[in-house]
């Protein structure tokens, strides 16, 4: 990702020196980075998943862990996938039956495609992103490194018009992330998530623990979470609790005539979940309409908004701020957008602020994870005067003439393509502290505190978390 910071705290070459000489007594030739490579001598007595994630009420997932095979489900859509470790015996039918929803697969996973633009962001969140192979739709992802592997040719992008192309390639990956269902041919390995359906901010962020089964990941994913959850309520309570005033925020998009829509424009509300409670923590009050969403007119729309301090516009098209009042009709005399208060304030945001040179939008990908991240971005909306923020990721003030941020393979470097790309957020508590724009990032702090005790784990463990580097 653009100007990412590298994940902090790599062990000193005289560390691992000595925790080499000590692997004879801190590692059994049986079990010793089992959770990194297959086993060589099953054991059924033995726990393969020391490192074990606990999900939250609320997710839309959850996790259950056996000795050697973990059952994870998508609650949402009631799919069950047995993961069972490499080398070992995946349970029997009698344990498991299996059913038209039940997809068995090897893990860890290192040979992938990713038919989602969110699900690259949390396996690279994750630092697995060598394990992906092939991308969908490869014009709208935003990754750096996804878009550098795509010009190297060591990521593929899959046939998006030959179904029979398509099909032959997706025969090559021993697992498919899917966020729309499955294709046929590949029912038996395709995991369907809905991390983009799960209503609650912290909750999407969770979802770092289902894809982080896939790679036995759950260490990483644990502190990932934690870091993302404590930052996210930082910036709640200061947005909620220090703030005087609560504007209202409305989330709009201009649907302009095409064949999808009989050649109607239409002017839209949302109404999304997922909105409200993030309008809500950054101190705001939500605005969906009262007696209506979506509106004929401009000028019904004009006036229906007639309240709102704060215009977040969605449209697909127009990424400037004269492009938006064109779009919305909003300063003709039949809608006389010039006395709207989200005009006058120049508070007009949109959700590009990250984007890669086909405008494939990042608010699709990392923004979807990183929660906390988001949640800073809004609060910078809503209340400036709160935090002495003057950088942005996704949510960007067109009124205001800020550009859009441009993502490319150059922001790729070598090292990124092992090491876990990092939250995006701020850290809140270092905001408060200092007052600065430029506090440390939350997930690489995160990393470097667990980094930094690494030393007085096992070689085992250490191996386990060399792998976050």
């Amino acid at each position: 990702m653009a100007a990412q910071n590298k994940a902090a705290g790599r062990l000193t070459i005289k560390a691992i020196a000595a925790l080499l000489l000590l692997a004879p007594f801190l590692v059994s030739p049986t079990y010793g980075q089992q959770n990194s490579s297959c086993v060589t001598t099953f054991d059924p007595t033995h726990d393969y998943f020391p490192d074990k994630s606990q999900v939250d009420g609320g997710a839309l997932f959850s996790i259950t862990y056996n000795l050697n095979y973990k059952v994870v489900k998508n609650t949402s859509l009631n799919t069950t996938y047995i993961l069972t470790q490499c080398g070992t015996p995946a349970p029997n039918a009698t344990v498991i039956p299996p059913t038209n929803t039940t997809v068995f697969i090897q893990i860890p996973v290192t040979n992938l495609a990713s038919l989602a633009t969110t699900a690259v962001s949390y396996i690279e969140m994750l630092g697995k992103q060598a394990a992906i192979k092939a991308v969908d739709t490869e014009g709208l992802v935003s990754s750096p490194c996804v878009q550098s592997g795509l010009e190297k040719g060591t990521i593929v992008g899959l046939e998006d018009t030959n179904s029979t192309l398509r099909a032959e390639q997706l025969k090559k990956y021993d697992v498919i992330f899917s966020s729309f269902g499955t294709e046929p041919g590949s029912e038996n390995k395709t995991v369907i998530t809905s991390e983009v359906e799960d209503p609650s901010p912290l909750n999407r962020a969770e979802w770092l623990e289902f894809y982080a089964t896939f790679f036995n990941a759950e260490k990483a994913a644990q502190a990932l979470t934690a870091s993302i959850n404590n930052n996210y309520n930082c910036f709640k309570s200061t947005a909620t609790t220090k703030a005087t005033t609560k504007p209202v925020i409305a989330w709009a998009m201009y649907d302009a005539p095409s064949v999808y829509n009989n050649n109607t424009p239409s002017w839209i509300l949302s109404g999304a979940p997922y909105k409200r409670i993030l309008s809500t923590d950054a101190g705001a009050t939500f605005f969906n309409g009262t007696t209506a969403s979506s509106f004929s007119t401009s000028a019904d729309f004009a006036t229906a908004v007639q309240s709102v301090d704060i215009l977040i516009d969605e449209s697909v098209a127009g990424s400037t701020f004269d492009s938006f009042l064109q779009n919305y009709n909003l300063l003709t005399t039949t809608a006389p957008g010039t006395t709207l208060k989200f005009i006058q304030n120049k508070a007009v945001f949109r959700e590009d602020g990250l984007v890669n040179p086909n405008n494939g939008r990042d608010w699709f990908g990392g923004a979807v994870a990183m929660d906390d991240a988001v949640l800073q971005d809004l609060v910078r909306a809503v209340h400036p005067e709160l935090f002495k923020i003057s950088q942005y990721n996704w949510i960007r003030n067109i009124a205001k003439n800020e550009p859009e941020q441009l993502l490319t393979s150059a922001n790729c470097t070598a090292a990124d393509t092992t090491s876990p790309v990092p939250d995006r957020a701020l850290s809140c508590a270092n905001l408060q502290a200092g007052g600065s724009g430029n506090g440390s990032n939350s997930a690489a702090a995160s990393l470097n505190s667990l980094a930094s005790g690494v030393l007085m784990l096992t070689l085992g463990v250490f191996t386990t978390l060399a792998i976050l580097f």
